[in-house]
């Protein structure tokens, strides 16, 4: 089982900052990278501010760059080559930003599940699409329940094969608006005719997600990661591309961080942090 360490590791990796808890704070258990941090003006990061921190930090890190080349290789056409399949997070290349965020409000213990001894014999559904479950993962809850306007598109907790009325489909996490931009500019031109836009990326097949994916060597058991987003997709705002396997949320250019914050809330909303020792 991975502990809840590794997991707030892994918070960190994939809003490319440095992330700790009241917690940890509180217990004086502070790691050299988090010297000071307690007299700090860290921000507090909340659960429905996740997929914000995650867009932000992939504006900055070196490897979401490496990832806007790759889907825009795959988006032409092209396949990805086992040697491009895994991308190291580099603790040297973490951005700047900091943030502190409160464990118990953070994260949802009963709903983490483990998932790496399953391999499905069924079809699930979710928000009336296939439910790729991740098998081989262990999932760490977000508490998202209250966190928005009512909890329908999440289903119900006792669930079955089938989908309930309401529910948002399932998507884990590939790249952000600004590699949107990115595909744009280097291949798909703007226009009545454009294929793909400005938007936020994701797949409803976690095997999709793989290559987009951050892995990292965790400094509280030296094991090396894989982390990946476990997403709820508004269909509304939702255009599928490349045959289903990508999902895109239009983000248009020029809105105001507010108003773009809050389209991203209405239309992607993280409830899961994967993760899988590789």
């Amino acid at each position: 089982m991975i502990d809840r360490e590794v997991a707030l590791e892994a918070l960190g990796v994939i809003c490319n900052a440095k992330v700790t808890s009241v917690q940890k704070l509180r217990s004086g258990a502070r790691s050299v990278a988090f010297q000071g941090l307690a007299s700090s003006a860290a921000p507090t990061l909340s659960a429905n501010q996740l997929i914000s921190a995650v867009l932000s930090g992939d504006q900055t890190c070196p490897l979401s760059r490496n990832n806007f080349a790759r889907i825009q290789s795959v988006l032409r056409g092209g396949e990805l080559s086992e040697s491009s399949r895994s991308l190291t997070f580099d603790e040297r290349t973490r951005g700047g930003q900091t943030y502190i965020i409160d464990e118990d409000e953070f994260f949802d213990r009963k709903f983490d599940y483990d998932f790496t001894g399953l391999k499905d014999t069924e079809t699930y559904y979710r928000g009336g699409e296939v439910y790729e479950r991740p098998c081989g993962w262990q999932r760490f809850a977000v508490k998202v329940l209250n966190k928005y306007d009512g909890n329908a598109w999440l289903g119900t907790q006792y669930r079955s094969t089938q989908s309930v009325p309401g529910e948002w489909p399932v998507s884990y996490h590939g790249t952000s608006k600004e590699g949107a931009e990115g595909i744009i500019e280097g291949f798909y031109k703007p226009g009545p005719g454009q294929n793909y836009g400005r938007g936020i990326y994701s797949t409803p097949y976690i095997k999709e997600a793989i290559p987009y994916s951050k892995t990292f060597t965790s400094a509280h058991n030296g094991k090396k990661y894989r982390v990946i987003l476990q997403n709820r997709i508004n269909p509304t705002y939702r255009q599928k591309h490349n045959n289903s396997k990508y999902w895109l949320v239009p983000i248009p250019a020029g809105l105001s961080e507010k108003t773009e914050q809050e389209m991203v809330k209405r239309a992607i909303r993280p409830y899961g942090l994967l993760l899988k020792e590789v």
